[in-house]
């Protein structure tokens, strides 16, 4: 059926289950009590007159008898009875449902064994009984006294419990599984309701949440789970559009350089050196968008996930000094000093190229925002089970309402720009997907006079 192919019908179908079981556990006991406490009485009734019997056997000048009467109507329970000594039924009560070989066969058990004997079987009238069979003493040696009763009216009643509970069990069951579907259905009213709400959910309305009342519980949290999936892939979605737009726009201003310069060039003829001109100016265009582009792939890559670092061993030293060699001419002509302060040994796993790159942008930064006659120092220094290289300035500093917000692309504060060029707004955040790729951290550790200070962490160090 389709019903249970749903969570619904599954659900209800376990508890009817479960239910099931239950049921039959407690018929069981129920069951077993009654035929327990039954078969008890029935074995008292036969104890009682069996003794009762003994007691009153009589033995005069070699006969045996005793009052039949008192048998068949003891206790209101019909109880035949025999007397057995020697080899052969010295006396029974009338009708006797017992055939003689199995009243002999019993006694001699009982004599043999010295104690009592009890059993079951049908007699010659087909009903079932319990027997009894008891030793005494007898005036001729050994004798044995057999007593049995009828027990099918017991396991008629037996019959009539089982039936009954049965009945009731099917019942239970049958109201339990109505009862169980229902408060299965009410129980994920709100997941069915969170899954209409998520199919109407597009792109274009990721602003919507799933307003469900839901207890504090699984059903609670998967509903602040899955408002808080939204809230994730609406933030991704408003970047993804600020990441188009802003490419975009950094994309067409040097596109637009170049289709003036060009048709300018095409208008009229012009000479070797305009020509040349034109050129170096389309070249340093289509410098800047190379970077540009190499800097959007290096950030989808890390996105992706690819942007795995070909790691070795890198001296800091030798690293920190190389890069203040090679920026020392930028930073002359900017009248900015470099100050490198780095240890004497030591050795950090990381990609030489990556590390290299996020160090340019730091240090570009700093260069560009510090005033002219001050210092840029480069710091690398044993940290935390790693290295920490810092690069500080005595710029005016990163502007408070910028701080949440400066590692994110494209993100440039105005405030801060150098008139010259501020750059494409890609730096720090290149540079945060670096560190992270070496499992390390890039942060603003110090805001303010004399500047900002850029600490990035790396982890992961080997001996020298």
């Amino acid at each position: 059926m389709r019903v249970f192919r749903t969570t619904r019908g599954r659900l209800s179908l376990a508890a009817v289950a479960i239910f099931a079981v239950a049921l039959l556990i407690a018929d069981g006991i129920v069951l077993a009590s009654v035929t327990l406490t039954q078969s008890q009485q029935a074995d008292e009734v036969l104890v009682a007159q069996a003794q009762l019997l003994a007691s009153n056997v009589q033995d005069s000048s070699g006969h045996v008898s005793f009052d039949q009467t008192d048998v068949e109507t003891q206790t209101g329970i019909a109880v035949d009875a025999a007397f057995v000594s020697g080899n052969s039924v010295v006396t029974q009560t009338p009708d006797q449902p017992l055939p003689s070989d199995t009243i002999l066969s019993l006694a001699s058990k009982a004599i043999a064994g010295g104690g009592p004997v009890w059993t079951d079987l049908v007699d010659s009238h087909h009903v079932p009984r319990r027997i009894y069979a008891l030793p005494v003493s007898g005036s001729n040696g050994p004798a044995a006294l057999v007593v049995s009763r009828s027990v099918g009216e017991m396991l008629y009643i037996q019959g009539r419990t089982f039936a009954s509970l049965f009945l009731v069990s099917v019942v239970l069951l049958v109201m339990g599984g109505a009862l169980s579907y229902w408060l299965a259905g009410r129980a994920l009213r709100p997941v069915r309701n969170i899954a209409g709400i998520a199919r109407s959910i597009s792109e274009h309305d990721l602003h919507r949440r799933v307003d469900v009342k839901a207890p504090r519980d699984e059903l609670g949290e998967l509903v602040s789970t899955f408002n808080s999936m939204l809230d994730r892939l609406e933030a991704g979605f408003k970047s993804m559009g600020r990441l188009t737009a802003d490419a975009s726009h950094e994309l067409r201003a040097p596109l637009a350089l170049m289709r003036a310069e060009i048709e300018s060039a095409l208008r009229r003829g012009r000479t070797k050196e305009e020509y040349l001109r034109t050129l170096q100016s389309v070249q340093g265009e289509v410098d800047h968008l190379t970077r540009l582009t190499d800097q959007l792939l290096m950030l989808a890559r890390a996105d992706a996930g690819a942007l795995v670092p070909a790691e070795e061993p890198v001296d800091i030293a030798d690293f920190l000094h190389e890069t203040g060699a090679r920026w020392e001419p930028v930073a002359g002509r900017r009248h900015v000093r470099l100050e490198v302060s780095a240890p004497a040994s030591g050795y950090v796993q990381a990609d030489p190229s990556l590390l290299r790159r996020a160090m340019d942008n730091l240090v570009d930064n700093a260069i560009r925002y510090t005033s002219d006659g001050s210092a840029v120092a480069l710091r690398g220094y044993v940290a935390n089970g790693g290295w920490n290289v810092e690069v500080a300035d005595h710029g005016p500093g990163i502007p408070a309402e910028f701080r949440g917000q400066m590692f994110n692309r494209f993100s440039r504060p105005d405030t801060a720009r150098s008139p010259e060029d501020g750059g494409a707004g890609l730096g720090l955040a290149l540079s945060a997907a670096i560190a992270r790729a070496h499992g390390g951290t890039l942060e603003l550790v110090q805001n303010g006079e004399p500047g900002a200070v850029f600490r990035m962490h790396l982890p992961r160090k080997v001996a020298a």
